[in-house]
């Protein structure tokens, strides 16, 4: 029995199943050998979820398709159905929003049906709300949250500044709306991964002031330039994050190369009198630790100029 001509988007209903002539027990028989997988009242998906989020993006699509164009994904929810970056996500409630304001809906447990909200400046699809929105309908919850999934889409151009303000007044007068619009100046597309946006978020909270991809011209290859992901204000220190991927042989076959590069750009950087602070993921969860080493770097800088 091949499911998936039951189900070409990947899920399907038991309702559906059962026009299908597949019964009730043959359907829970399915679901003991694995073939199929429950994903919320009457619904199942082909594929096994890979994570919280992949089984998020699942019960999404799962939705959308029950509630027909009554509604359209929202909040986090945007952000499991397109697959964009995320962190400090809880995956665990769907969010969507109803087109109809003059037509009732019911909503059930681990799914949030929001009320319509629009504004000239906000352009929803099909299937999701405005994307702007639903960054910062993020942001009600998470800063965090919002501005990896802002930084993400301000720099592939999908959002611009003007749709965030848009949508942050659409939201005005819900819960967190402070908080999130407090996040808006801060979103910047200069940053080109979510660690770059952490970095940012744990500099500006130990009260640095910084300028991302900071341009330092090359001496030994005129003409050219590297970039590196932020540089201090006023000094010659510069931060960058390292991301696992690239330098991990396990995940990336050309990790030696990047990391030969990686030395040799370093090397000619402190040539030009910059000093680099490497960060990681497992860094910028120490504070102290993120505020040593670039206070350390600074004190070098300026010993070096003396």
């Amino acid at each position: 029995m091949d499911l998936r001509r039951l189900a070409p988007s990947g899920v399907f209903s038991a309702a559906a199943a059962r026009a299908s002539g597949i019964s009730g027990a043959l359907l829970r028989s399915l679901v003991a050998q694995g073939r199929c997988h429950p994903l919320h009242r009457g619904w199942y998906s082909v594929e096994r979820p890979a994570s919280d989020k992949h089984r998020h993006r699942l019960r999404v699509m799962a939705l959308l398709e029950e509630y027909g164009d009554q509604v359209m994904a929202s909040h986090c929810s945007v952000v499991a159905l397109l697959d964009l970056p995320d962190e400090d996500i809880d995956w665990g409630t769907v969010h969507l929003m109803w087109r109809d304001p003059d037509r009732k809906f019911r909503a059930f447990s681990r799914v949030h049906i929001h009320e319509l909200l629009d504004d000239p400046g906000l352009v929803h699809t099909s299937t999701t709300v405005d994307l702007a929105l639903a960054v910062v309908q993020m942001g009600l919850r998470s800063q965090t949250g919002m501005l990896v999934a802002a930084d993400h889409c301000l720099h592939l151009s999908l959002i611009t500044p003007a749709g965030l303000a848009a949508a942050a007044r659409a939201l005005h007068g819900q819960r967190g709306v402070t908080r999130a619009k407090a996040a808006i100046p801060w979103c910047d597309g200069r940053h080109e991964s979510p660690g770059e946006t952490l970095t940012a978020q744990a500099l500006r909270g130990l009260g640095y002031s910084f300028s991302p991809q900071f341009e330092v011209a090359r001496l030994e290859r005129p003409g050219r330039v590297f970039h590196a992901d932020f540089r201090i204000d006023g000094t010659r220190v510069l931060i960058e994050f390292d991301g696992r991927v690239k330098y991990d042989p396990d995940s990336n076959p050309d990790a030696a190369r990047a990391n030969f590069q990686e030395k040799l750009r370093e090397d000619e950087l402190r040539r030009l009198g910059y000093f680099v602070v490497r960060l990681t993921r497992a860094d910028l969860a120490k504070p102290a630790l993120v505020r040593a080493r670039v206070e350390a770097s600074i004190r070098d800088s300026r010993a070096a100029a003396a």
